[in-house]
């Protein structure tokens, strides 16, 4: 275990990847039983799982994938069928290797009894009297399907081993198979050819370097060879290699010969004798089996150099890059400073240089940061489905613009909240297919989750058919409970759903009811610079709308004065900016609003809500800031400017001041505070729901 300590993330990793994957073709096998191909998709993803964990020496993992696969070898010859109970065997097994890997995450030696799931998934593989049969017959398949036909062949190759035989060399077609049991096959293939290449060059594999080293070719790979070896040290090289069951190997006599032709016979794999090992195997190319079929065949020749395009960083690394970014912007901001102060002209190109190289940098470690919401959203669909069957319903889920990309900080915030709001539309939301008929619904409900990207913020939107959040059920259920509805309106009422504590359950499920939910969902989007809002009609359906910043790390803010202090605004959410007297804003009903377009703007001024004494000599502004589709106007003592500012948190000893997401340093050093607006506008909402 400590040797193989270094290796454990990139497990992990790979491991969660392979495990939701199996989870989406399980999903997809059950809509689509009779299509084989995904259960090859599924092999791959358990096989690679069990080879990962035999190497880490996770044997509980390594058995229960084995005896997977045997019941995967038994879909795929439609030996057994793709029925209720087989999908239930498979997720429970996808479950239970899930926490198998939180347990070895969590540093949780204890283990866990496969038992019962072994001896279920043995039932499955021995339940059907011709599964043995079928077993040997699939094995008998296999290895005849061992040749030395090739699929793709270019003119450029043909005439490179024409040139190689005039130069004296001899070229060779080689068909390898790998162990099946093998765990790390592209380090098998890795070893092979590396052996060959001391001797002479790989000029062509089947399939291409890019399928063999990702590990999902199956057992068998060719190549095409060239050296100065004879047939037989040949063959001993690329034998003579650990978990290398068989090889076939022919010269190469006319580089035409390559031409894959009609196959006139089928040769099986001869019996292996006693003291044959080494004896080469040689077959005609004439008279080669029908190629094995491959996903990708591209040719190893222009491929032999080239890297994968892509590498895993440990996101700590992208963190620190991150704030290193952050720094180089505060102190870029604060040279600009100096040199306006000092006003030393010889020092504006360079620093003119250096904000352009700052702000590209900054734009591509913002873009590097970025991922998809499809990253929270993959395990959706089988938690969807898992609902229907704990609550009798039919859903159909539906995702949109799971491409659109958010900071990841955002992002691996998001799955608490919307697996929240997945749960309440499938409990509270939508009806019971008997009800739904009635109300001459669909029986199967519709989950829709949509994302887009909006300016500099990205929207996100679930909305379910069901039957809605109804006011007066909410305002029966606020008055038991203390809370003041008077004159609310019917919106006003429903959006009550999302304070602390509140809920219309009845009764306490395993799926919602407690009442902790919807709270904790806009808390949540709160802390990361969001919105949320309700709009529900009743029998209709409802729909949440969340609103959130592209990125938690680099802003434009504007900076403003209260009082004598200065705080920042971030821009994104800023409408407009007006000029205004103490006499352009108007008192209703002991509240201050600001008329603008047509529209009663509430106001709040941002000294009361700070708590800092006014001045007398202001410039008054109003910042008009834009919260989904709602208008606030923040009143300002004066502007002081716009600027890009680094978001620093203010830590866990200031964590109780809800009215700021930060902190920033400006150029002159001075540390400066960035106001929560969601927070300090969203402070009316909670007077009204007070006791």
């Amino acid at each position: 275990m400590d040797e193989n300590s270094k290796y454990l993330d990139l497990f992990f990793e790979e491991t969660d990847e392979h495990l939701q994957s199996l989870n989406e073709q399980v999903l997809e096998l059950e809509n689509n039983p009779e299509d084989s191909s995904i259960v090859d998709v599924m092999f791959r993803s358990a096989h690679t799982i069990k080879g990962m964990a035999a190497t880490m020496g996770y044997d509980t993992m390594a058995k229960l994938t084995h005896k997977m696969e045997n019941v995967f070898d038994l879909l795929k010859q439609k030996i057994i069928p793709a029925d209720a109970t087989s999908i239930a065997l498979i997720f429970d097994c996808l479950d239970t290797l899930s926490d198998l890997v939180e347990d070895l995450r969590e540093g949780n030696e204890a283990e866990r009894d496969i038992k019962n799931l072994i001896q279920r998934l043995d039932n499955v593989a021995s339940g059907d009297s011709s599964t043995a049969q079928g077993t040997v017959i699939m094995e008998q398949e296999t290895s005849s399907s061992l040749n030395l036909a090739l699929e793709n062949v270019e003119d450029s190759d043909l005439m490179i081993i024409e040139a190689a035989k005039e130069d004296g060399y001899n070229a060779y077609v080689l068909a390898i198979r790998i162990d099946e049991d093998s765990s790390m096959k592209n380090a098998r293939v890795y070893l092979v050819m590396s052996k060959l290449e001391q001797h002479g060059d790989v000029l062509y594999s089947e399939p291409g370097t890019e399928v063999l080293e990702n590990d999902d070719f199956g057992s068998v790979f060719k190549l095409i060879y060239v050296s100065k070896l004879d047939e037989e040290t040949v063959f001993n090289l690329a034998l003579d290699n650990s978990e290398i069951e068989e090889v076939l190997i022919q010269t190469v006599q006319q580089a035409e010969d390559l031409i894959v032709k009609e196959p006139e016979t089928t040769l099986s794999k001869p019996e292996p004798q006693e003291n044959q090992v080494e004896q080469t195997a040689i077959t005609t190319l004439e008279g080669a089996a029908e190629p094995v079929q491959v996903e990708k065949t591209t040719k190893a020749k222009g491929q032999s150099h080239a890297m994968n395009q892509s590498i895993r960083v440990d996101i700590g690394k992208l963190d620190s890059f991150m704030n290193l970014v952050s720094e180089l912007v505060i102190y870029r901001t604060r040279l600009e400073d100096l040199s306006d102060q000092m006003q030393v002209s010889e020092m504006k190109e360079p620093l003119d240089h250096v904000a352009r190289i700052s702000s590209e940098l900054q734009d591509l470690v913002l873009k590097i940061r970025m991922q998809p919401v499809s990253t929270v959203m993959t395990r959706f669909p089988r938690m969807i489905r898992d609902l229907a069957n704990d609550l009798g319903k039919e859903f159909e889920l539906v995702i949109e613009g799971e491409d659109t990309e958010l900071d990841r900080t955002v992002v691996s915030e998001l799955s608490e909240p919307l697996v929240h709001l997945l749960r309440n539309s499938a409990d509270h939301g939508v009806e019971m297919p008997a009800d739904r008929v009635k109300l001459g619904k669909d029986p199967k409900g519709t989950i829709k989750i949509t994302a887009y990207q909006e300016g500099n913020r990205v929207v996100l939107t679930l909305s379910d058919d069901g039957k809605g959040v109804n006011p007066t059920i909410i305002k029966e259920s606020a008055e038991r409970k203390g809370i003041s509805t008077e004159g609310m309106s019917d919106k006003e009422i429903q959006q009550l759903i999302f304070h602390p504590g509140f809920s219309t359950a009845k009764e306490v499920t395993s799926i919602s009811g407690r009442g902790v939910g919807m709270d904790a969902v806009k808390q949540k989007i709160t802390e990361l610079g969001g919105t949320v809002e309700l709009e529900s009609v009743v029998n209709q359906g409802t729909v949440f709308k969340i609103n959130l910043p592209l990125t938690l790390s680099i802003i434009q803010s504007l900076l403003v004065k209260v009082g004598q202090d200065s705080f920042a605004i971030p821009l994104g959410i800023i409408k407009t900016i007006v000029k205004v007297t103490e006499e352009d804003i108007i008192r209703i009903h002991n509240r201050e609003v600001y008329k603008y377009e047509g529209l009663a703007v509430p106001v709040v001024r941002l000294n009361q809500s700070l708590g800092i004494e006014p001045i007398e000599e202001t410039n008054l502004h109003l910042v008009l800031v834009k919260q989904g589709d709602s208008y606030n106007a923040l009143v300002v003592d004066d502007l002081v400017r716009q600027q890009e500012i680094v978001i620093k948190k203010l830590g866990q000893e200031l964590s109780m001041l809800k009215k700021y997401l930060g902190a920033t340093i400006l150029g002159d050093g001075s540390i400066i505070l960035i106001l929560d607006v969601t927070a300090i506008c969203n402070e009316r909402i909670g007077e009204y729901s007070e006791v």
